[in-house]
């Protein structure tokens, strides 16, 4: 039984693992060793392992057995099955987010938009993206299917960071979110599912092309 005060420290210590994973100190395949970690993080093992065991489940760490962990590798079964959700998923929520749209929905998307512009920092962009992605999914009220997505999106940004798609393409990424943010505010809800597909399938094509 984790403590209160263990958890907090776990999802920050979570939080600080996903930062360096995604801004390339800690690279695909890279083992993760509780001790160095412990002491590089000032951080006790049983909030560790927890936050291994958090970031296991987002898709951006592998345990290997009772040897430990190391951060995950990016392979094409993977990213084509990340997306291959993504795809079936991401245009249901927000099929069922039309129609409970605020204009607070929209600026929290815009602002979102706006901050990404500026930042250059991987872990910042990746966040950024589900900022916005999820200000026009929450919504929805469906939080299972929320949550489901949000891993899929943690566990994509992994793949973007790898491939550098996620610094390669902001001028793209940020015009196709633009897009599909206006069709949602003209209440074009056809378009707005049409928008967003081809912002997925572009993204995973970038993956795959860089990896390639």
């Amino acid at each position: 039984m984790i403590s209160d005060t263990q958890e907090t420290q776990a999802q920050s210590t979570a939080d600080k693992i996903r930062t360096l994973i995604l801004n390339g100190t800690f690279r695909p395949g890279q083992p993760l060793r509780q001790e160095a970690l412990s002491e590089q993080l000032s951080v006790s093992r049983t909030p560790l392992r927890h936050a291994l065991q958090a970031l296991a489940e987002d898709g951006l760490v592998e345990t290997i057995g009772y040897k430990g962990a190391r951060v995950a590798k990016l392979e094409r079964g993977m990213v084509d099955d990340l997306f291959d959700m993504r795809l079936l998923l991401e245009p249901l929520a927000l099929q069922s987010a039309f129609g409970h749209h605020t204009k607070l929905d929209f600026a929290e998307a815009e602002m979102a938009l706006d901050a990404a512009e500026v930042e250059q920092e991987p872990s910042s962009l990746s966040e950024l993206n589900w900022d916005f992605h999820h200000a026009l999914y929450s919504p929805s009220k469906r939080s299972t299917l929320l949550r489901t997505i949000e891993q899929l999106n943690k566990a994509s940004a992994l793949a973007e960071v790898i491939a550098s798609s996620i610094v390669a393409r902001p001028e793209k990424s940020a015009a196709e979110h633009r897009k599909l943010l206006q069709a949602c505010r003209d209440g074009d809800e056809a378009g707005a599912i049409a928008r967003l597909g081809e912002h997925l399938r572009l993204a995973h094509h970038d993956i795959r092309n860089r990896k390639e």
